[in-house]
């Protein structure tokens, strides 16, 4: 932890951490006294508690030293942390260089009202940085509409098959399911409800199982929509196919399966009930910890299934960093995010159980050493293959999901064909409306 600072906390997790502060320098020339070369600098960073922060906090000390800047960490609930950074841009205000944010939720409205600056221009003058080391997905996801780089990716998340190899075992199977068709097949050779088992955990209440179920969307070659025109694509024969298909697969889970969410999801699974579970890769530290699940030592893991468009499971970036337009130390801030998202920080995150964005650390020896072998390999494939978005994208989005799991709940409750069609096609125009405003 840092020694020579000041904690402050803020809404119960906030804290600031401070070196001595010296005289002003020119961060264009970098020339200060001594070699440091932002001597005398001070930068704000705002973020949230995760591995990648822990270990910016921990090692803040060394990164001072060798630069000469002081830097101040407040660290916030997710929630209060966007709130801060957005009140403070809203009011032009210079107090914070750094901060956290969503890709998914906030880019669009960031980018539109020029609360970050474009990071292309430090990414191509840092030698060494190897910004291709990101997942494809990541990079992807923290690219503007623009074309420009807006975030580094620090926290990602994907879509997996999470395998209780005891129920496995037992039922004779050899190879873990390559295609829809084969999980539902192996998900209706695990049912047997009068045993108490079942073949499949998964979200299924409507709202909640729109993650989950876009990789399936995925999988049939739809999409929530056409992006490049904002047109609503829900009503198409692909989407249709796969409401139908999730809602069939959800009829091997355990009794109660179409109203469960996130937590009654991992429960099922945590308790033995089910042959598989799909979810994100980052919930496996709860997966196999022996205070909390019944199978921890009885867990593996595979690639998301392939559908008629191929393996599309959804590699979300949750995390990125940016720089504030409204900074007056931009290139310090960037000097701090290269050094909190470089490749010897991003290994002690994943020692910290973080689940960092850079290829090269999922095939580090030294940073997978608490990580299952098999998990490592389908976090990689899955970081390089993932779609970048989980959910649909747009200023409206809470709106636009809402209505998706309206649909999802129809299918679960039985409609089909014409009937589950005219539905969609009433929803569809809905999530239309919704868009045209946009």
């Amino acid at each position: 932890m840092k020694k020579t600072g000041s904690l402050i906390m803020a809404l119960g997790l906030a804290l600031s951490l401070c070196a001595c502060a010296g005289g002003e320098k020119d961060e264009q020339t970098g020339d200060a006294a001594g070699d440091k070369p932002y001597e005398g600098t001070s930068i704000t960073v705002v973020t949230c508690n995760n591995a990648a922060t822990r270990m910016a906090v921990e090692h803040l000390d060394e990164f001072e030293e060798e630069t000469g800047m002081e830097v101040n960490i407040e660290i916030y609930e997710p929630d209060d942390a966007i709130q801060k950074v957005a009140v403070n841009a809203a009011a032009g205000g210079a107090g914070v260089d750094v901060f956290c944010y969503r890709p998914i939720q906030e880019s669009l409205s960031y980018e539109e009202n020029g609360w970050f600056i474009p990071l292309d221009d430090y990414i191509a003058d840092s030698e060494g940085y190897d910004y291709e080391d990101f997942f494809a997905s990541a990079r992807e996801a923290t690219t503007g509409e623009d074309g420009h780089i807006y975030g580094i990716p620090y926290l990602v998340e994907g879509e997996i098959i999470f395998v209780n190899t005891e129920i496995f075992e037992s039922l004779g199977l050899e190879e873990y399911p390559e295609t829809l068709e084969e999980l539902l097949e192996a998900c209706e050779k695990a049912y047997d409800p009068a045993n108490n088992q079942y073949g499949i955990a998964l979200r299924g209440e409507g709202n909640q199982a729109v993650t989950q179920f876009s990789g399936f969307l995925y999988a049939f070659g739809g999409d929530f929509m056409d992006y490049d025109n904002m047109t609503a694509t829900m009503n198409t024969p692909e989407a249709l196919a796969a409401l139908e298909y999730y809602a069939e697969l959800l009829k091997f889970g355990p009794e109660g399966i179409t109203s469960a969410n996130l937590t009654d999801s991992q429960t099922y699974f945590k308790q033995g009930l089910t042959l598989f579970r799909i979810d994100a890769y980052s919930q496996n530290p709860i997966t196999v910890d022996p205070e909390q699940s019944l199978v921890w030592d009885k867990v593996d893991y595979a690639m998301f299934p392939a559908g008629d468009n191929g393996v599309t499971p959804y590699n979300i970036t949750a995390w990125a960093w940016a720089i504030s337009s409204n900074s007056e130390h931009q290139d310090a801030a960037w000097e701090f995010i290269e050094w909190a998202s470089g490749k010897e920080q991003d290994v002690l995150a994943a020692l910290d159980g973080g689940f960092g964005a850079r290829t090269s650390t999922w095939e580090d020896e030294e940073a997978m050493e608490n990580i299952p072998e098999n998990l490592a390999e389908v976090v990689r494939q899955t970081g390089e293959v993932g779609y970048d978005l989980d959910r649909p994208l747009c200023f409206n989005a809470a709106e636009v999901r809402a209505i998706v799991g309206e649909m999802i709940d129809a299918a679960n409750s039985g409609m089909r064909g014409d009937e589950l069609k005219e539905f969609v096609e009433t929803k569809n125009a809905e999530m239309q409306a919704l868009l045209d405003t946009e």
